[in-house]
């Protein structure tokens, strides 16, 4: 009888745990695209654009992704096994893999010469090259082994993202960069104009003073780091331009005569509430990261700051003009960038030209506004406008949060609220691991020899000692 009793109690058991793995098993697969990221800085983790991108697609979108097999296989991998995220997100996305050699007529059909992949959405194509996702510094990975010791930098999701961006959006914007004051042009400002055309908001320069209006297809018109004033002439056209529902992307720039030189600039700030303070902010921190002039505001509370706050991604600022506002009807101002309340104004700016950040008593108590959102009643971004310039520079911009709080200020101003977002980062290379022929026997016996033997042996114990009870 208590044999029967042991019997029937192991085989209950055994059935259980059958049950229980059945039930995890039909539980984690219900998970779908469930994934845990233990990596550091979340590397195998994909951006919210990219994650916003791929839910947006509608219609089918090929990824044929054509390999050279001259090239090496652990990087035309990581672009591949990044394409297969990508459909697991939204399986519209549909990867296919060709080699070149085998597929030579596609391949020129598509113009491809070496590994690409090209996008297909409809009849429109979009080919990004899989070398320009790697950056090997002073290696050229084009080997195996070159390619697996040496290091590098892969941006492979902002490459593929911003082609997925690029077509599959039909909406296309417009942005007019004023120049003749010794503002910031395209070239100074390049990788900032890219990262834009790259969101189908393709930028071009404007002289005013040559076509004498704001083009009727401008969606957003930048007036970015100005060192002289507007004359009253181009103020003028910039009202009307404003008066008709346009956008105003304001950043000023820093020069030591601005407070009696820059009466149209302020006008146009004022027109909004808000007033320039002509004093540079100042950080006094005990720091050896940043020098006094170089801020890191905190974030307001907005649509284009809030993701960039949750990310722990800064805005780096320097050479900052402060900025006040004062109420003004029909207009919400929304502060984006402030600096601590431990900062001041320093009003000297000509001594700043010497190097003098001593605290006068002529300077302004802080903490400063930076930067401001303004909206209309009904909620509709009308104008950014900005204390400094020089974190949109090509050497700045890429530090931090400084481009993506761009990108998002010019999407929010032009209604793209889609590609107010967090975009992808600049990845470390696959790490792959080399094992010796002793270490993969070691691994081979510990876990396909030692470990069952040791759970078959645990078993015959509890069996045996049971037995004798």
């Amino acid at each position: 009888m208590r044999n029967w009793i042991y019997r029937t109690n192991a085989i209950v058991i055994a059935v259980a745990a059958i049950g229980i793995f059945i039930v995890l098993t039909l539980f984690l697969n219900s998970l779908g695209t469930f994934q845990l990221d233990l990596t550091k800085d979340r590397q195998n983790t994909l951006s919210d654009q990219t994650i916003t991108t791929l839910q947006n697609i509608k219609d089918p979108v090929e990824a044929m992704v054509f390999i050279d097999p001259s090239d090496a296989q652990v990087y035309t991998r990581q672009v591949t096994d990044l394409l297969n995220e990508y459909h697991k997100i939204n399986s519209k996305l549909e990867v296919k893999e060709y080699g070149l050699l085998q597929n030579p007529e596609l391949a020129r059909q598509y113009g491809v010469t070496g590994s690409t992949v090209v996008f297909k959405h409809g009849e429109q194509t979009k080919l990004i090259p899989v070398e320009g996702m790697f950056n090997f510094g002073n290696a050229d990975g084009s080997t195996e082994q070159e390619a697996a010791s040496a290091s590098y930098e892969f941006s492979g999701e902002q490459k593929l993202t911003s082609g997925l961006v690029a077509l599959t959006s039909s909406q296309t914007y417009k942005a007019y960069l004023l120049n003749g004051h010794n503002e910031f042009n395209t070239s100074t400002i390049s990788v900032l104009a890219g990262e834009l055309g790259s969101e189908n908001i393709t930028v071009s320069e404007l002289s005013l003073a040559q076509q004498g209006a704001v083009p009727k297809d401008a969606s957003v018109l930048m007036i970015i780091a100005p060192q002289t004033d507007l004359s009253d002439a181009e103020t003028k056209v910039i009202r009307q331009y404003l008066d008709g529902g346009g956008k105003l992307f304001l950043s000023l720039g820093f020069n030591e005569k601005a407070k009696t030189s820059w009466t149209n600039l302020d006008s146009l700030m004022s027109t909004y509430g808000i007033t320039d303070t002509h004093a540079v902010a100042v950080e006094p921190k005990d720091t050896s990261l940043y020098d006094p002039l170089t801020i890191v505001p905190e974030y307001g509370n907005h649509a284009i700051t809030n993701k960039l706050a949750a990310s722990d991604l800064y805005t780096i600022m320097s050479l900052s003009i402060a900025l006040k506002q004062e109420g003004k009807e029909g207009w919400t101002v929304t502060p984006l960038l402030t600096s601590s309340s431990n900062s001041y104004g320093e009003t000297d700016l000509s001594g700043l030209l010497e190097s003098r950040t001593e605290r006068g008593s002529n300077d302004l108590a802080g903490p400063f506004d930076l930067g401001y959102a303004v909206s209309s009643t009904k909620g509709e971004t009308k104008a950014i406008i900005l204390g400094g310039s020089t974190f949109m520079m090509d050497q700045s911009i890429s530090q931090q949060g400084n481009l993506d709080f761009v990108l998002n200020s010019v999407n929010d101003l032009v209604g793209n609220d889609s590609q107010v977002t967090i975009r992808p980062r600049v990845e470390e290379q696959y790490k792959t691991a080399e094992l010796t022929l002793s270490q993969a026997r070691t691994i081979f016996m510990v876990t396909v020899i030692v470990l069952p033997l040791l759970l078959v042996a645990i078993g015959v114990f509890l069996w045996w000692r049971r037995r004798r009870g």
